[in-house]
């Protein structure tokens, strides 16, 4: 039997219940007045989103249309490119993924009354079992609404982090709601089985951005290079791109695109690595 997962606002706390349920809240990391304004931002970006011929609801990981998702926010406002590297943030991923890893998504998910839950899940779930006992994946979700358990607030399997494998589809699992006030992170180990809840509110919605980090090399959900407006690109910076993955595969730089290819990383991320691309070796050179 694991004790409620509860909203804390010291980060070291929050780092032990991460490691402890599979799930942490750290509370007060955005204040009021700035949550009014991302929540509001991200309204016009899923409108953006439908202008742009990217839809926001009636996805196959949802069992209704209620759900309202917003994708590729990178595009829609430069609020989301901050948010997504704030070091609040990343001392979670750091903690689980270490220092190289890859933003692999950033969407939003805005329940509205009715919305049913989505099914059972892990993050890495893509991953066949039985997973390493470290984390490939993270999700850091900042809160919009208060999170509760009547209007859909996501559901997790407390310690579900350990079982090294995604839930079974057909299995009874007993899911806990979240409850978190607006303005905090919700980080979930990427091996921690969760859902978003059902909306049984009548007038409420519950909004949420969630930011998705795996190990450098996994493939990102989103293939930055084609998703991205060249405009987007352009305003970018080197190191923010590189947590993209812009400029290179999983064998990052040690083989350089040539000159007729159309994307070229800046020589300050350019570095020349000796160590052999595709892991460690042993003490004889060999793997």
């Amino acid at each position: 039997m694991h004790a409620p997962l509860l909203a804390t606002d010291d980060p070291r706390q929050a780092l032990l219940d991460l490691d402890t349920h599979g799930a942490a809240i750290l509370s007060g990391v955005l204040p009021p007045a700035a949550v009014r304004d991302v929540r509001a931002r991200l309204l016009v970006a899923a409108a953006l989103s439908e202008a742009d011929g990217v839809p926001t609801r009636g996805y196959p990981f949802d069992t209704d249309t209620h759900n309202q998702r917003v994708f590729h926010l990178f595009n829609l406002d430069p609020i989301f490119v901050e948010l997504i590297r704030r070091p609040a943030a990343l001392q979670f991923v750091q903690h689980l993924l270490g220092a190289d890893f890859l933003i692999s998504n950033f969407s939003a998910n805005i329940t509205a009354p009715g919305s049913q839950r989505m099914q059972l899940h892990a993050d890495q779930g893509y991953v066949l079992p039985p997973w390493p006992a470290q984390a490939l994946a993270c999700n850091v979700a900042w809160l919009l609404d208060d999170f509760t358990p009547e209007n859909g607030g996501t559901r997790y399997v407390p310690g579900s982090h350990r079982h090294g494998h995604s839930p079974d589809a057909t299995g009874d699992h007993a899911s806990v709601a979240i409850t978190a006030p607006a303005g905090s992170l919700l980080i979930m180990d990427g091996r921690v089985w969760h859902q978003t809840g059902h909306n049984q509110t009548l007038d409420v919605q519950r909004a949420a951005l969630f930011g998705y980090y795996v190990r450098r090399w996994l493939r990102p959900q989103i293939n930055w290079n084609a998703a991205l407006w060249p405009s987007t690109v352009a305003g970018l910076d080197p190191e923010f791109l590189h947590l993209l993955g812009f400029y290179s595969g999983n064998v990052e730089f040690q083989i350089p695109n040539g000159t007729r290819a159309p994307v070229h990383a800046p020589p300050s991320l350019t570095p020349l690595g000796t160590s052999f691309a595709l892991g460690p070796q042993n003490a004889e050179g060999e793997r």
